[in-house]
């Protein structure tokens, strides 16, 4: 299998999710570094940066890339050109810093359903006034990531 240079393919991944709002597929990552969809795959599997990037252990996809996730979520981040969906509340702003321009982040309130539109922008703290509640401890978000 051809090499692909972790530190290469983890940019390539950002790049790609802050350029279209959607992580790269096996695909493009296999055209993009000339290794067949299988070995890129199994670069992704592979990567041991820490948690940041996490693939679908069926698919081989990218699942998340923290703080994105790759699906729709109830964490819409919109900026001027794109919409990205982040994992949970606290990744839409880490998604908001990332992208480095202003957005607005459109969610709910999972207490009431009520409808909330945060603004974020780099240069600011966010200035709405709202409670994040993690029901699980951080130091096991990563027991289920999923559940998380």
């Amino acid at each position: 299998m051809p090499a692909i240079d972790p530190v290469a393919l983890r940019v390539f991944v950002y790049d790609e999710l802050l350029a279209r709002g959607q992580p790269p597929s096996a695909e493009s990552i296999a055209a993009r570094f000339a290794v067949a969809p299988p070995d890129a795959r199994q670069a992704l599997a592979n990567l041991k940066i820490g948690k940041t990037i996490l693939v679908d252990p069926s698919s081989g996809e990218i699942w998340m890339a923290g703080p994105f996730a790759s699906t729709e979520t109830p964490y819409r981040v919109v900026g001027d050109r794109r919409t990205w969906w982040a994992n949970c509340a606290w990744d839409m702003l880490g998604v908001a810093m990332i992208a480095n321009e202003p957005v607005n982040i459109e969610t709910r309130c999972t207490d009431c359903g009520e409808r909330m539109t945060i603004h974020c922008d780099p240069t600011t703290a966010p200035t709405m006034d709202a409670v994040v509640h993690f029901l699980v401890p951080a130091r096991r978000w990563y027991d289920d990531i999923g559940f998380t």
